[in-house]
Order: structure tokens, then C-alpha cells, then sequence
């Protein structure tokens, strides 16, 4: 399963507002995703904690190929909500 899946399993884009918000986050060697920041408000309390915690509930994701240099990898996650 890719990563927007495993993501889209616990995150619900139908809101009772039209916004996005910007969540950066690291995933770690092994998959675990870390340090999980808002970068970008929706200026929708509800939406951006929703975005977050769809990512604390996912939790692990495929661990970084071998051939990967870095010891994690930082994302920046785009959620679109919609009426």
C-alpha cells in the first residue's frame, strides 16, 4: 500500500468546509513517521487537527529503500477538503 493510502484510511476529506491544509512530517528508516508539524492552516481548527491525527493514526509507513541516502525523508502532505 503506498503512503496516500495507508494516510487516506484515517483522514476524511468531506468537511462542512471548502479548505486544505499543509502537514509536514518525517518518515524514519523503518517507517515510522515523526515530528508531525502543521505548515500550512486551513484557518479551520477542525481540518487541520483532522489532517494530523490521520497521520498519528497511520503511524508506519514502507521503510525507506536501502539505497535511500538520507536517515529519513521529510514530506510535505496536501489534504483538500470539500463539501
Amino acid at each position: 500500500m503506498t503512503l496516500l493510502q495507508l494516510v487516506q484510511k484515517n483522514w476524511n476529506s468531506r468537511q462542512e468546509v471548502d479548505g486544505e491544509t499543509i502537514v509536514t512530517f518525517r518518515i524514519q528508516r523503518d517507517g515510522r513517521i515523526t515530528e508531525i508539524e502543521l505548515e500550512r492552516s486551513s484557518g479551520y481548527a477542525g481540518l487541520d487537527l483532522t489532517a494530523q491525527r490521520a497521520l498519528f493514526l497511520t503511524q508506519r509507513v514502507t521503510p525507506l529503500p536501502s539505497a535511500f541516502p538520507d536517515d529519513h525523508l521529510t514530506v510535505h502532505l496536501r489534504f483538500p477538503y470539500r463539501r
